[in-house]
């Protein structure tokens, strides 16, 4: 990614902390931000909400924070999405060295219809949709293309096996299994149960007699 190409957004210091103040912001459309980093008090502010959903949208990583005029790169570390998981409603940000080599994880797309598929009953699995990568702060991609079209049936796909753009290292386990090309299993009906062996009679004790013991017959 060339410097030109860093999204910027614009920011604007908070005043007011807090949950009702919060509160506040998000009924105006804003949302929290928090910038921190490089040995630097923690910088509170707001976005406009709509902005920075659509830039986090289009797989932004680095960019350009101007809060009050003044503009520093930094990374997207963490984003709070809220209990339905539908919207984003806070950002963290860390400050950033644009020569510094920086550990992101990236998302995973997926290209080509494996020749696998088309057997009867296959599918494919996709268990990982993001990679751990180590690259320079303005070199991160916003997505790993990632082919699949020639994964047979039973063959995998490892992290190892991915090319990565230029100037990226895979920092996730090189044996990490991406992708694969799988047979669906047919369920077995269980088999109805053998006849169950007949009950075996219970053990009882001998009926009690009038006779009294031989040795009480003596006496």
């Amino acid at each position: 990614m060339a410097t030109a190409a860093i999204p910027k957004i614009e920011l604007t210091k908070r005043t007011k902390l807090g949950k009702t103040a919060t509160l506040a912001d998000r009924r105006a459309g804003k949302m929290p931000v928090v910038i921190y980093g490089h040995k630097v008090d923690p910088v509170h502010a707001c976005a406009d909400a709509k902005a920075m959903t659509e830039m986090l949208h289009h797989h932004a990583h680095l960019v350009e924070a101007s809060v009050d005029g003044a503009v520093e790169p930094c990374l997207i570390k963490d984003v709070q999405w809220d209990h339905l998981g539908s919207k984003i409603i806070h950002v963290d940000m860390a400050r950033v060295d644009l020569n510094e080599k920086v550990t992101v994880t990236v998302e995973i797309k997926f290209v080509g219809e494996p020749k696998g598929a088309k057997a009867a009953g296959a599918f494919i699995s996709h268990p990982v949709s993001e990679l751990e990568v180590n690259c320079l702060a303005t070199n991160i991609p916003e997505e790993i293309l990632v082919d699949v079209s020639n994964l047979g049936v039973d063959e995998t796909l490892t992290a190892g096996e991915i090319k990565l753009p230029e100037g990226v290292e895979l920092e996730s386990d090189p044996e990490l299994i991406v992708a694969a090309v799988e047979i669906a299993q047919e369920e077995v009906e269980p088999e109805a149960a053998a006849d169950a062996p007949a009950e075996p009679e219970l053990i009882r004790k001998p009926a009690a007699t009038d006779e009294a013991p031989a040795d009480e017959k003596k006496k």
